[in-house]
């Protein structure tokens, strides 16, 4: 799923139908519509328009946005109970927003408005002169784009998304796992799960706090009993920006306090994709990388020791006899 992609999604998982209007405008002049968006327009917004409508969340400027959208095929909505409530609110919506339109507005075409129309036909070699009604038909052409790529039919639900936010992420996961296969690796961790930020009140000032509270590492290398070994982050020219560079100290100094060590990678060619590209900056950095391996792996203890019921029952009162 492409980032304008995935904004998409996120809109639409927040209800923010003005944005994921305008959102969608803009996709559209920008780029090839992706399977997973038309997903997204077919399956996941009409039912959130539907509330919207029942709700009356809708403001006025936001029904005539919908209303051209619609009209100009830059969205398409086939549920004729979407278009008649269109319909029903348009003019009201035109007048608030936009007062200096003609009202009535056309309206948008329904299934109702599409009457059948008679036909007198009569069957070859009829000679009763019978007529039978039939409908006009018209040929439609649909048109279909198709571009190579990767897509899950689970990525078109707003309900459920994948812990990666992207497949580079999934690759880099993968190459991760490959390079330390007795630790376990778990993507976008926020740091509250494994720095305990309560204890940080008298060593740090409230902004670095609130920052721990919504910060996440790319990767947390964690024990088999889910002890934290190491954090590994993915960086790019995201992370160039000043704003990004504060960000990055400040989870540098986190990871710090917390006696974790913080491992950035940053990939040569900012399209790398593959797991295997991945891997092999892995390789480049596996003097750092080795350090961070366990030297002793076991199962954290739950108990101290365990003492034979038989043996502390019967073993205490002969060597009280031979005292």
């Amino acid at each position: 799923m492409t980032p304008a992609a995935e904004n998409l999604r996120i809109l639409l998982e927040r209800r923010n139908i003005d944005g994921f209007l305008e959102a969608f405008e803009s996709y559209r002049q920008q780029h090839t519509v992706e399977p997973v968006v038309t997903a997204l327009t077919q399956r996941v917004f009409p039912p959130l328009l539907r509330q919207a409508f029942l709700e009356d969340q809708l403001q006025p400027a936001t029904l005539v946005r919908l209303y051209r959208m619609v009209r100009s095929s830059r969205l398409v909505l086939v549920e004729d109970d979407l278009l008649a409530g269109i319909n029903l609110r348009i003019n009201e919506a035109m007048r608030q927003a936009e007062p200096e339109t003609a009202t009535p507005v056309l309206p948008l075409v329904t299934g109702d408005d599409i009457k059948a129309k008679e036909v007198r036909w009569s069957p070859p070699g009829a000679t009763d002169g019978r007529r039978v009604p039939a409908t006009e038909m018209k040929r439609v052409a649909i048109v279909s784009a198709f571009s190579f790529g990767t897509w899950s039919a689970v990525d078109a639900f707003d309900f459920r998304r994948n812990a990666c936010a992207s497949q580079q992420e999934r690759e880099f996961l993968r190459a991760v796992r490959q390079f330390f296969p007795s630790l376990q690796a778990y993507p976008n961790m926020p740091l509250k799960n494994f720095i305990d930020i309560d204890k940080l009140e008298a060593t740090v000032p409230a902004r670095v706090r609130n920052y721990a509270w919504a910060a996440q590492v790319d990767v947390l290398l964690c024990t088999a009993d889910e002890d934290p070994v190491a954090g590994i982050e993915l960086d790019s020219v995201d992370h160039d920006t000043e704003e990004a560079a504060e960000r990055d100290e400040l989870k540098n100094l986190l990871f710090k306090l917390a006696g974790l060590p913080l491992v950035r990678i940053r990939a040569d060619d900012e399209k790398a994709v593959r797991a295997e590209d991945f891997y092999d900056l892995l390789m480049a950095e596996s003097k750092t990388l080795d350090a961070l391996r366990p030297r002793r792996m076991r199962p954290r203890r739950t108990h101290d020791f365990l003492v034979p019921a038989e043996s502390a029952t019967h073993t205490a009162p002969a060597r009280a006899a031979r005292g």
